[in-house]
């Protein structure tokens, strides 16, 4: 019978192993181009100036920037400015640098590497890069970023996979590598060791073209590129192969290459007849006539060299990196090397190798490490060990005499806050900002964005001064080594809950991984669920919805410090609207801080209002309406009235509760109102809206005229976005905004130089003078930004205020007079929306960095969304609802939201009822941006992010620059379709009854008439998704529902769905910050119970895929095991320590110290030092350490249930460590087995964790290292050398072998199940065993007769079917079958394959779970069992059975998306999907039998319309692919 299996990755890789700094997305971005493994990401550098929390007064921040500012521009610091502080030594440390995320994409391929290059196309003439990336099989990619769709596109795919250029049969042991000429001549592929492909880039400026070839212009215009053709390296040079490096060197008339390479191979033992093997050859390459001189060669390097650097003016040349030494080679010089340890002298007879004291008493080790030239003549060199060095070259003239070495150390203090910048084995390096910032990634740590600086004060002896500093880290959750599953104890849980929780026996689980290495390693925790800390709940019956509000006292306005407060916070409303990032604008903070007074619960007949002090308490007697249900609470006039909305009217009233003002609303009912000060939108249930506006001087508030063509729009919904960011703008706008800011750049040189001077007096004055007020605006400006940007200082901020014609000359007169001219004339497009100026402090760096939404002035502008009946999504301004906006199709959620112009439709639409809610908000931590986030008929969420796009045609002027793409997300809901379609007349109004039966709405039998009056509740009911803006920090969506989901993200991520567990239906949400419950959140649910509950936030990551927990350990951490009794982790961990190897009869120190004396600078052997610790699962501290002995190594760790007396059930968990003796290869291995048991013990004081300890009970040593352990049946099975033996506890105290057999070379995993044993060799492939009891037996049952190593193995099991899983090190999964009754593997003897598939990183370690079903009890355990697995690249995948009519149908399904979905780079995922390896090729019976889930689920992503197409094509419905998916997704879900 043939295996069924779906793998998908949940969990995507965090490994980065390649980066590159380009100006991808635009020509002012600096992108930092990431790639982990398969995943590709793009990020934005983005400088800011943290928040310093040290500074008394708001306005030194500005001050220091500007002086920075000119810091920066290397002016005469003698320069007066206004209010100038004397200079802090620190000003350059002010500014940091964040990374943004831009985009990320999964590629059916892993990077092997990157390049990036300007192009001659269309995109390179904006100054926009492209990127190369290249692939483990010689296939090269050139990339480019789409301004209009916001993402890549493929420009051309280059394929070089022949198998004439194979040398091996099978196999291709060398990794390709791509190199770009630093003029952006050529690229070249390194492939198959010594072939080198060339792709020739078309040059703009070349003058000996002809001219005037019409043909050839176009054909430059198509393709950037010439043909690509092939060299083979011996052609050029018959000794050049084993290449290990090559590098293209700068300012060359022809691109020039220097290559390194190793014509005869040798290592450290052979060294006494072979040594100085490697030799370095600088190839001229003319294109054109494809001649390739060879400028200059070097022979008899040291064998060990690894890498090469070209170094930039004035040294030149090429610095070669080897393990021991360093060495420059360039034209004309013999080259000259410095040993950097002692053990250079006995590898190399270099003639010019320095041996200086200095340099070999470092006794650094550069094998493996990573170089970044900068500043000259010096070069930054990262070593394995996350220590670094700096060289500087000894320069005579123009030829090298030397170099400078200086080791910079990090020092890792246990109790110190501030981050050393440690990144062991770091794995590729680039600089960020030139001459500021670098970009630190790594395989085994976080990836670091250093900013360093470099004084030259202490340049007379030579005393070099660095200064680095962490600015931002990229997450690392790999390689995962190990990984095992506890239960959930961070949330604690009341004792009410205790009794009833568990959804129907399925506890909450979390995933705990080993990852990380040396100094860097770390456990992670990894939980898909959010589980919120719940501080108290209370039940209020009938609760439906719940408002809470932040509202201020009315301040006596009469001063102009009152009116300029009011002026500035006009728009802040109820907290919500967003200020730019980093103001200090002390009343407001005070007032975002400040703490909400009023909760709202609305009823199904009636609102309660409470006040929320200490305690909440019901008001009564107050002017609120509590007579039916409340559609809204919100505030108004900067936080001193409060609106209150429900089904007949509007309420204004004061923050204690005085009625001022009712607007009754007559005809249609109020089904939906959106407020945002001092707008107000309401919808009604005729498909209508009414929109009203408050004035802030008189606190009334007014009805706004709707144009005719508003009016007779049929409205499903309508909403209020108020707009911070400046992307709402119009086209106009922007283009204006672009030049000015193009201008503004380069008059911004000359205004400093000339306009200084003369404008002293004037900025002095200036200080003095009152700053002018307006109703809309209050901009405040220094002379010095006169200065600096010329006139249009708007636009030069990158603020969209308005056009040139706009500004008025002086910025200090303006007055009202403009106000009156512009304001409210609407033949002026660009004043159309009511501008609203908010006064912060100056962020000058950014502005002149990045620009942005970090400036001085934030402009507000309002709009109102709207979603008519018939799927069109419009914009218009507020107040004078002009259009400016139109998307026609709305409702089939298409991949990208573009703007129509003006079609005037003919209404022939159906009414569309797929899209049941829209919002507009601001989703973010750091940076906030727009997202439209729409939910379906099916509960589905849709995510689009704004961005801004300018199209060329000169007639849309009037619209909005801006577009929106569609975030591709996870999360599928689980509301079958079923019960959505049903949208017939007779059947709608019963499914009304019935829901409205199911809430209990209606308390009467009379059914018919109550249906037309509570269709209003109903509707209104359906608000799910609710805005907040401040959680935790986070400003987001959140999704009530059965199945509640938080969007939320940071700038580095994109809107990440994280879904929540809880035991009803979340009916109602609203953020609440208390003394109780500080930035946290109010749910209400089915049962009507209400709960006050924060995040957490004490060091969980809600940024990536799933929430996450990373606790550093300082060690590296091999194996971790969970006790499920006494609930707490066992962890192995090491550190490497240098030792002296003695003889096994322990020679006293004296004489082996005489025998063993080592040089200056040669550095000892490392070997690790182990021990177990006892991890908390609830602080993740670690409570109890046991030490093991000097080359002791610990293999294998083992909860192991084995027979014991002292349990009511026989047995009981031991953990069991399996360990062997390393002492060279002189001695032969021992090991033993040693068994602890976890006690309870008291406590130390003041840590309650400290209540677990280990006790050892017994050691049972063994000849030969126990390398592998599993229990079965209540005995350990361990494999000791190429034995297996099974033990028994016998009186908890000693261990007796019962049963054995001989196996293969090294047993690197085993697993067991009931009485069955699974092995992986590292040679032989698998071994299937069978343990018998009476009498004690083991015996052989199968064995795979291929050979290829084995990383781990693990069962899956689909009801009555075993089927056995292997990851193996060539990164497949491969499944086998133990099929006695098969003819063709002879009795059994052979296990049978079933299917292989290729992960594209090596899987290390799985964990065997039982799918989730739902059932008629609710939600039950099945009895099929899939596998979770742990990789190299930090990405966790499940390989999971489903049934063969599932398999079959989404089988069909890949290939149509295979074929009909756009593959980034033109990858092909069939192919990456085959299996890979040099012995994997020969396996018989090779199945598909694993499908690729990744591809099917981007199914769930694809617009309405194209899944409609898809599912079409294959005979089947969206519905049937969606439940089949949501199974998928169910059967998972664990934690």
């Amino acid at each position: 019978m043939s295996a069924y299996a779906v793998y998908q990755e949940l969990f995507p890789p965090q490994t980065v192993e390649q980066v590159e700094t380009s100006h991808f997305t635009s020509a002012d971005a600096i992108n930092l181009v990431v790639a982990k493994a398969s995943l590709l990401q793009i990020y934005e550098f983005v400088e800011y100036i943290p928040d310093i929390e040290e500074e008394d007064e708001d306005e030194t921040l500005d001050d220091q920037e500007l002086a920075n500012e000119r810091l920066n521009e290397n002016e005469d610091m003698t320069l007066t400015f206004p209010k100038l502080k004397p200079l802090k030594k620190n000003t350059a440390d002010k500014t940091s640098g964040r990374l943004e995320l831009v985009a990320q994409y999964k590629l059916n391929g892993t990077i092997a590497t990157m390049g990036v290059v300007k192009t001659t196309s269309p995109r390179g003439k904006e100054g926009c890069d492209s990127l190369l990336l290249g692939f483990s099989d010689a296939k090269m990619s050139l990339l480019e970023w789409s301004p209009a769709t916001n993402s890549i596109v493929t420009v051309s795919i280059h394929y070089y996979e022949r198998d004439e250029f194979k040398k091996e049969f099978l196999t291709n042991p060398y990794p390709s590598s791509i190199h770009i000429d630093p003029q952006q001549r050529c690229a070249v592929l390194n492939f198959y060791d010594n072939k080198l492909a060339v792709l020739p880039f078309r040059q703009a400026d070349k003058l000996d073209e002809r001219q005037g070839d019409a043909e050839e212009e176009d054909e430059a215009h198509k393709w950037p590129y010439s043909p690509s053709f092939l060299i083979d390296l011996e052609s050029i040079d018959p000794r050049i192969k084993n290449v290990i490096d090559m590098v293209f060197l700068a300012d060359y008339y022809e691109p020039t290459l220097a290559i390194l390479f190793q014509s005869e191979q040798t290592w450290t033992g052979r060294l006494a007849s072979v040594k100085d093997t490697v030799s370095v050859v600088v190839v001229s390459l003319d294109l054109q006539a494809k001649i390739y001189p060879i400028i200059y060669s070097i022979d008899k390097l040291p064998y060990d060299c690894i890498k090469l650097v070209a170094m930039p003016k004035p040294v030149t040349g090429v610095l070669v990196i080897a393990a021991n030494s360093l060495l420059h080679v360039s034209q004309g010089s013999p080259g000259v090397g410095v040993a950097v340890n002692g053990y250079t002298k006995k590898l190399t007879e270099f003639p010019g190798m320095l041996y200086e004291d200095a340099a070999i008493n470092l006794g650094l080790s550069l094998d493996g490490a990573k170089a970044l030239a900068f500043g000259g003549d010096r070069c930054l060199i990262f070593m394995q060990n996350g220590n670094w060095a700096v060289v500087q070259m000894k320069m005579d003239g123009s030829k090298i005499v030397g170099m400078n070495i200086k080791e910079i150390k990090h020092e890792l203090k246990r109790d110190s806050q501030v981050l050393a910048p440690l990144a062991t084995v770091p794995s590729c390096v680039t600089n960020v900002k030139n001459g500021e910032y670098f970009f630190l990634g790594s395989r085994v740590g976080d990836s670091l964005l250093l900013k360093w600086k470099y004084s030259k004060e202490g340049s007379k002896n030579q005393e070099d001064d660095f200064m680095f500093r962490v600015c931002d880290t990229l997450l690392n959750t790999g390689p995962i080594v190990d990984m095992t599953i506890g239960d959930v104890e961070s949330n604690q849980k009341t004792e009410e809950e205790e009794e009833n929780t568990t959804v129907a026996g399925i506890p909450d689980l979390e995933l705990v991984s080993c990852s990380g290495h040396g100094r860097n390693g770390a456990l992670c925790v990894f939980q898909r669920h959010i589980h919120p800390q719940t501080s108290f709940s209370f039940d209020q019956s009938d609760s439906q919805a719940i408002f809470s509000i932040k509202c201020r006292k009315e301040l006596p306005f009469d001063d102009a410090a009152g009116e300029r407060l009011r002026k500035s916070t006009k728009t802040v409303v109820d907290g919500e609207q967003e200020h730019s990032r980093w103001e200090k604008q002390e009343n407001d903070n005070v007032f975002d801080e400040a703490f909400d007074k009023l909760l709202f619960i609305s009823k199904s007949k009636s609102t309660m209002v409470l006040s929320a002090g200490d305690e909440l308490q019901e008001l009564v007697k107050t002017g609120f309406y509590t007579r039916g249900p409340t559609i809204t609470v919100c505030t108004l006039f900067d936080a001193t009235r409060i609106v209150q909305v429900y089904a007949t009217g509007v309420m204004i009233l004061t923050p204690e509760g005085k009625r001022i003002h009712t607007i009754p609303i007559r005809g249609a009912k109020i089904v939906d109102a959106s407020i945002r000060d001092p707008y107000i939108l309401l919808t009604l249930e005729n498909n209508k809206i009414l929109a009203l506006q408050g004035d802030a001087a008189t606190k009334d508030i007014t009805p706004i005229q709707l144009p005719s063509y508003i009016k007779e729009t049929s409205i499903a919904m309508a909403s209020i976005f108020a707009d911070t960011s400046g992307l709402f703008s119009s086209v106009a706008e922007k283009t204006a905004t672009l030049k000015a800011k193009a201008a503004a750049a380069a008059a911004a040189a000359q205004a400093v130089k000339g306009n200084q001077k003369k404008r002293k007096a004037t900025d002095e004055n200036h200080h003095k003078s009152e700053t002018f007020k307006k109703p809309n605006t209050v901009p405040e400006f220094d002379e010095v930004d006169m200065d600096l940007y010329g006139e249009t200082l708007d636009e030069a901020l990158n603020t969209v205020t308005s056009t040139p014609s706009v500004v008025p000359d002086t910025m200090d007169h303006q007055d009202d007079d403009d106000e009156m001219l512009y304001g409210n004339d609407t033949s002026n497009p660009q004043m159309d929306q009511q501008t609203n100026m908010i006064t912060e402090e100056i962020d000058e760096v950014n502005v002149s960095l990045q620009g942005g939404p970090l400036n001085e002035i934030t402009r507000v502008s309002f709009w109102s969304i709207i979603y008519t009946t018939d799927g069109t999504l419009q914009i218009y301004s507020l107040p004078d609802f002009k259009q400016y906006f139109v998307c026609p199709q709305f409702d089939i959620a298409p991949d990208l939201i573009t703007d129509h112009g003006d079609i005037k439709e003919k209404k022939t639409h159906q009414p569309s009822t797929i899209i049941q809610e829209i919002v507009m908000t601001n989703i973010g931590k750091e940076r906030k941006d727009p997202h439209l986030v729409a939910r379906t008929e099916t509960d589905d969420i849709i995510i689009y992010k704004a961005f801004s796009f300018v199209p060329n045609e000169d007639k849309l002027s009037e619209r909005l620059a801006l577009r929106f793409s569609r975030v591709h997300h996870e999360y599928i809901s689980r509301k079958s379709a079923a019960a959505t379609s049903s949208s017939l007349g007779e059947e709608n109004k019963n499914k009304k009854k019935k829901e409205i039966i199911d809430e209990f709405e209606i308390p009467g039998p009379d059914l018919e008439d109550e249906v037309k009056q509570t269709k209003k509740t109903v509707q209104h009911r359906k608000k799910l998704l609710i805005p907040f803006n401040d959680v935790a920090g986070y400003a987001g969506i959140f999704v009530a529902g059965p199945q509640p989901a938080w969007l939320l993200c940071s700038c580095k991520s994109f809107v990440r769905v994280h879904p929540m567990k809880t035991d009803h239906e979340v009916i109602g949400f609203t953020q609440f910050h208390n003394v109780n419950c500080k930035h946290g959140f109010i749910t209400v649910d089915a049962k009507a119970t209400i709960r006050l509950s924060r995040l957490r936030t004490d060091g969980v990551i809600y940024d990536l895929d799933w929430v996450m927990q990373k606790i550093p350990l300082g060690q590296t951490v091999h194996k971790i095991q969970y006790h499920p009794v006494m609930k707490v982790y066992a962890v192995l961990v090491s550190r490497g320590l240098p030792v002296r190897l003695q003889n096994e009869d322990d020679v006293p120190e004296g004489e082996a110290a005489i025998q063993d004396e080592r040089e200056a600078g040669e550095f000892l052997p490392e070997v690790d030092k182990f021990s177990m610790i006892m991890v908390s699962p609830v602080t993740w501290e670690t409570v109890d350490e046991v030490e093991f002995e000097e080359f002791e190594q610990c293999f294998s760790l083992q909860c192991a249930a084995l027979e014991s007396k002292q349990t009511s059930t026989g047995r009981k968990y031991f953990m069991v460590v399996g360990t062997g003796c390393l002492r060279g290869e002189d001695t032969t291995m021992r090991g033993s087995i040693r068994i602890f048991d976890i006690i309870e013990v008291v406590p130390e004081p003041n840590n309650p964790q400290t209540n677990h300890k280990f006790k050892h009970l017994h050691t049972e040593d063994v000849k030969g290292a126990v390398t592998a352990m599993c229990n079965i049946s209540g005995h350990l099975a361990s494999c000791i050398g190429s034995k297996v033996i099974v033990w028994s506890l016998e009186d908890d105290e000693s261990l007796v072998g019962v049963a054995f057999i001989d196996v293969q070379i090294y047993v690197t995993s085993m697993s067991s199940i009931k009485n069955f044993i699974l092995l992986g060799d590292a040679q032989k492939s698998i071994w299937f065993l069978g343990f018998q009891l009476e009498p004690a037996k083991l015996s052989l049952l199968g064995k795979d007769y291929q050979s290829f190593e084995v990383g781990c193995v693990d069962f899956i099991i689909d009801d009555k079917s075993l089927y056995l899983v292997v990851g193996d090190t060539s990164e497949n999964l491969d499944l086998y079958q133990y099929a006695p009754f098969n003819l063709q593997s002879f009795g059994g003897q052979k296990l049978m394959r079933r299917g292989d598939f290729h992960v594209g990183s090596q899987v290390q370690t799985m964990v065997r779970l039982p799918q989730i079903e739902k059932t008629e009890n609710g939600l039950e355990y099945s009895r099929r069992h899939f596998c979770l697995c742990g990789t190299f690249s930090g990405s966790i995948s499940v390989l999971s059975p489903i049934s063969e009519k599932t398999f079959k149908r989404l089988s069909t399904l890949y290939g149509q998306l295979v074929n009909n979905v756009q593959h980034v780079a033109g990858l092909n995922p069939r192919a990456y999907r085959l299996i890979k390896g040099p012995k994997q090729r020969m396996a018989s019976n090779r199945t598909k039998a694993v499908l690729d889930g990744d591809l099917i689920f981007e199914f769930a992503g694809l617009s309405i319309e194209r899944q409609k197409e898809t599912t079409k094509q294959i005979g089947t419905t969206v519905s049937r692919i969606m439940e089949d998916l949501v199974d998928i997704e169910r059967s998972i879900d664990h934690f």
